[in-house]
């Protein structure tokens, strides 16, 4: 007979992939493992609640986040600015890593956005690795072809990583020193819909009439998952195909989840990029 390895001393029923028996079908389930999650209470129940860290402390968690030591004048800088804006906890975990990243790790971690990006250290701060990059506006003193340099934010690093290294993303978020910079270039213009200020081929009646046959054809069934469907998607893209626009033979019936996810997903003929490639 198997223990369970969660502390219960309960027959074992299930095994997990990381090798562990458990009596539940889920760790958490278990007895034990109940015990100690209410032992880890927020709130004013919490033994550290309303525990405020000493200068040491908190010297030593931001050298361990940031890699360098913070004053406590920039600290209380830092904190006035987040008061009271949510991030998502995703976003907030990536910044902490970028952080703590170096020129070494990053060209390590993100090989494609290393070629494509050129960085170094600001020469002006020696030890500090402060990573530094070009603005994208050919015009600007910042920019390669000026051979300048500029320190962007955190938030301009993750966002320029996550749309050079992820799928979804559009190979935009160029860097920029300024609001001035990103107005005045034109790169930064080709990021907006071409067909933005393109009269509609129909009219939101004839629209309306167009989704409710479709919508009735199918019998308010989605097409992709088979749930109830509210929306109608054009198979063939109006702005490539503005004489299909009322054909119901374009309509695909679906939900609102699989119109964005099957229909309107990026890198498909339907996105935005895609269109903008065919017209030029």
């Amino acid at each position: 007979m198997k223990i369970c390895d969660y502390g219960c001393n309960k027959e074992a029923k299930y095994q997990f992939k990381n090798g562990k028996w458990c009596c539940s079908s889920h760790y958490k389930i278990c007895p034990a493992e109940k015990e100690r999650c209410k032992k880890r209470t927020t709130g004013r129940k919490n033994p550290f609640y309303n525990k405020k860290h000493s200068e040491k402390s908190k010297k030593k968690i931001t050298e361990k986040l940031t890699g360098r030591v913070l004053s406590s004048e920039t600290r209380n800088k830092i904190s006035k600015k987040l008061k009271g804006k949510k991030q998502d906890g995703k976003v907030i975990e990536k910044l902490a890593l970028l952080r703590r990243l170096t020129i070494k790790k990053i060209r390590k971690r993100y090989p494609f956005f290393s070629q494509i990006e050129e960085m170094r250290y600001n020469p002006d701060k020696p030890g500090e690795k402060e990573i530094q990059v070009h603005c994208k506006n050919h015009l600007c003193p910042n920019s390669k072809e000026k051979g300048g340099w500029f320190t962007p934010t955190r938030i301009q690093l993750y966002e320029r990583i996550r749309q050079l290294e992820n799928e979804d993303g559009n190979g935009g978020s160029y860097f920029y020193c300024s609001e001035k910079c990103k107005e005045i270039c034109p790169l930064y213009k080709l990021t907006f819909d071409p067909f933005k200020e393109s009269q509609s081929p129909y009219t939101e009646a004839e629209r309306q009439l167009w989704r409710q046959i479709v919508l009735e054809r199918e019998e308010y069934i989605c097409e992709y998952c088979g749930k109830e469907a509210i929306c109608a998607h054009h198979e063939k893209p109006v702005k490539t195909h503005p004489h299909l626009a009322l054909d119901p033979d374009n309509g695909i019936s679906c939900c609102e989840k699989c119109h964005y996810k099957y229909g309107h997903k990026i890198a498909t003929e339907c996105s935005t990029g895609s269109l903008a490639n065919k017209l030029c």
